[in-house]
């Protein structure tokens, strides 16, 4: 069975014929990346750095991407907030919802550069980690929009040094 050449060659040959059939299809039936429409609304997602102590937590819709890290060094009920883009904004707001509570009071967060990538803002308010962090984002004529745990504002590690640095 082994000695026949063909054979050997089609063993070799039909795994690499599949993979390529398989991003063929893909390319030829698969969604198209459409770029955002002037006054649509978009949904940003939490990435997995969002669900534990790690500090920063990440919100993405495809390529547009927010960085936020929270400090709880604002004064008491206040919480500072950092926030990096990927794109300059036009607005950004925040606000904490916490359990029980219906509606969240939005705060909107200040430029802290020329590019206006990168907000900073004070928000008045107490965070527990059950709480949910709600985010709104414009960029030329777009809205982005949402929601996360906050568990992430407490940075933590198992060593008890901080590696941000």
């Amino acid at each position: 069975m082994f000695r026949n050449f063909h054979f050997i060659v089609a063993l070799l040959v039909a795994p690499a014929l599949a993979i390529l059939a398989w991003y063929a299809a893909d390319t030829a039936l698969g969604e198209r990346k459409e770029p955002a429409k002037e006054g649509l609304g978009y949904e940003l997602i939490g990435d997995s750095n969002c669900r534990y102590e790690s500090g920063t937590c990440t919100m993405t819709n495809g390529n547009f991407k927010l960085d936020i890290q929270v400090d709880r060094a604002g004064g008491e009920n206040q919480l500072a907030v950092r926030l990096e883009s990927a794109h300059p904004l036009d607005a950004m707001s925040m606000g904490w919802v916490n359990p029980g509570a219906e509606k969240t009071e939005q705060t909107a967060l200040e430029p802290a550069n020329d590019r206006r990538t990168r907000w900073e803002g004070v928000i008045p308010g107490e965070a527990s980690t059950k709480a949910r962090m709600r985010v709104l984002a414009r960029a030329d004529g777009t809205s982005y929009y949402g929601e996360a745990k906050t568990v992430f504002i407490d940075y933590e590690t198992s060593f008890g040094e901080d590696f941000r640095k």
